[in-house]
């Protein structure tokens, strides 16, 4: 004989079996120490580890040592006292009614969380019955339209219906960035050096740029750019001029004012030089003539006709 203790529904107690016995047995005698238990109300461990058919036989029980009596909830919904059910009556709920009941809970919960009134595809017909007026369906009831707007085709009648009016917006201005401006000290204006000549065989009038710039930095390479007479705010507009402008920091942004004539950008007409040495910047540009002009446009012309071989019969 083997004594062994019981530890559970809050009591601890003592059970003596002998050392061959089954399973089964043995349930029942723990059945019986615990006031007849139900052989399904139960399940026993054995240091956290479940005690089965299985188990048993390889498991020792040894003098001394403790099994847990757990016992199982056993339960589920109650059916018979429901709200709004008849006492006494009983029963489970069919398939059908436990649907209808369920769709009806849902429609309750959705009518509080969801406005209808700012749903711009509700409607409401003369016949008391619901339209969507984006999948052009009928409803009998609100919660069957609600059910509707979570379902497929309405989901993707929505995406169609965004992706076609993003197409068709007109395109929004892009924000302005936040240009941060560096505040650099001023030393003043550079001196500058300006060229009027001709060529002499082209005819051609030409300008030539040296600007100084004496306390600039290694790293710093002076920029120029042409501006329209309508940019700038200086100055009243005058369509006959342009200006040509030198930035190098730490000195001031000088401008020179030129006629608005077309500036001649075929090779060896236009010239930039930065010599870092003597820290000067020179620009030398010319000026398309009104010959020269239609010269140039016949030259396009000619090199945009593609010629072909001429035929010769004999």
């Amino acid at each position: 004989m083997v004594q062994i203790f019981l530890k559970g529904c809050g009591l601890t107690k003592t059970l003596s079996i002998e050392s061959g016995i089954e399973f089964q047995d043995f349930r029942n005698s723990v059945s019986e120490v615990h006031g007849g238990l139900c052989d399904d109300s139960f399940y026993l461990l054995k240091g956290n580890k479940p005690i089965n058919a299985e188990s048993f036989q390889t498991s020792k029980l040894d003098e001394g040592c403790t099994i847990q009596v757990c016992l199982r909830l056993l339960g589920g919904i109650d059916f018979q006292h429901r709200e709004g059910s008849k006492i006494g009556s009983g029963g489970q709920l069919s398939e059908a009614q436990a649907a209808i009941e369920r769709r009806e809970r849902l429609r309750k919960l959705a009518l509080e969380t969801i406005d209808l009134s700012k749903d711009p595809y509700f409607m409401r017909n003369h016949l008391g019955t619901y339209e969507c007026k984006l999948c052009l369906t009928l409803h009998n009831n609100e919660g069957n339209y609600l059910a509707h707007t979570q379902g497929k085709r309405h989901q993707s009648n929505l995406a169609r219906r965004a992706a076609m009016e993003a197409k068709n917006a007109p395109a929004k201005p892009l924000a302005p960035k936040d240009v941060t401006q560096k505040n650099t000290i001023r030393i003043g204006r550079p001196g500058y050096k300006v060229t009027k000549s001709r060529d002499l065989q082209s005819r051609q009038r030409s300008l030539s740029f040296e600007v100084d710039y004496p306390e600039i930095q290694r790293e710093i390479q002076p920029r120029h750019r042409f501006m329209s007479a309508y940019e700038q705010k200086v100055e009243a507009p005058d369509k006959s001029f342009q200006y040509l402008l030198f930035a190098c920091e730490p000195y001031e942004t000088v401008a020179f004012k030129i006629p608005n004539l077309q500036i001649d950008k075929r090779e060896g007409r236009f010239f930039t030089n930065w010599d870092a040495n003597q820290k000067k910047f020179f620009l030398q540009l010319y000026f398309l003539e009104a010959g020269e002009k239609e010269k140039e446009e016949r030259e396009r012309e000619r090199g945009a006709v593609s010629h072909r071989p001429q035929l010769r019969y004999n």
